[in-house]
């Protein structure tokens, strides 16, 4: 069937993602103050870069492709990308935020030197291998408390260090509060007939009923079974596909 890029999941719950696709003209307010994120420069080579503006439209962010973000009630955002072997997080407050005096030169050095994101000057930094099994629970050995962010369900590359095989893409399920993550490969699309530079897992969130729910990238919404590595179902599928 056919969805007209309806998406089935439950937006509350949803991070911010991916950049730019995911943070387009998205607002957010915290005590008394609006943010937006807008495209940096649409009409150049950093076409595909966002930045975070303040009310008064200075730029305190930006942001490269394929960044993740939880904007909670206060501020305190947590921010993640995945790179080779590894998923990248920052934490900090958007008050921290000081506006950028050449935006434009910065977001030139993030999209050229691959860093991700614009220099944050207070912020909780933590990198964590994706090299690990996929069969149970790990324990994290995380220096904060990221607690107020319950779980973050992230999809990343990932690659099992005790065995030989391609590397594919999974959920990688953080637990603050448990200090563990869970890995899930996604069996179904790692070995699926589909075209891995043109289709893509965009998006996971977790019901409140504990199911899984994604999308993707000219795919469409899903459910995963009770494994959260195989489709249940297909909620739509929709080759045209895009997030918003």
């Amino acid at each position: 069937m056919k969805s007209k890029s309806q998406s089935f999941l439950p937006t509350e719950s949803l991070p911010l993602g991916p950049s730019p696709w995911g943070f387009i003209n998205h607002t957010v307010r915290v005590h008394k103050k609006s943010y937006q994120f807008k495209q940096t420069a649409p009409d150049s080579d950093l076409g595909g870069l966002i930045s975070l503006q303040s009310s008064t439209d200075s730029t305190l962010l930006v942001l490269d492709f394929y960044c993740y973000a939880r904007i909670l009630e206060d501020g305190t955002t947590l921010l993640w990308r995945g790179t080779e072997n590894k998923i990248a997080f920052d934490c900090f407050s958007l008050s921290s935020l000081q506006p950028l005096e050449d935006p434009l030169a910065i977001a030139q050095t993030v999209h050229e030197e691959k860093i991700g994101h614009s220099p944050l000057s207070v912020s909780q930094h933590w990198e964590f291998s994706t090299h690990l099994a996929a069969e149970k629970p790990h324990s994290l050995d995380l220096p904060y408390d990221w607690s107020q962010f319950n779980e973050t369900l992230i999809l990343a590359d990932h690659s099992d260090s005790t065995r030989i095989e391609p590397r594919g893409r999974a959920i990688f399920a953080f637990d603050w509060s448990k200090r563990q993550v869970e890995v899930f490969r996604q069996d179904w699309f790692n070995h699926g007939n589909y075209d891995f530079g043109y289709q893509w897992i965009t998006r996971i969130v977790r019901r409140p009923d504990g199911v899984i729910v994604g999308d993707g990238i000219r795919l469409g919404s899903f459910e995963l079974d009770s494994s959260n590595c195989q489709i249940k179902r297909w909620l739509s599928e929709d080759p045209f596909y895009r997030i918003k």
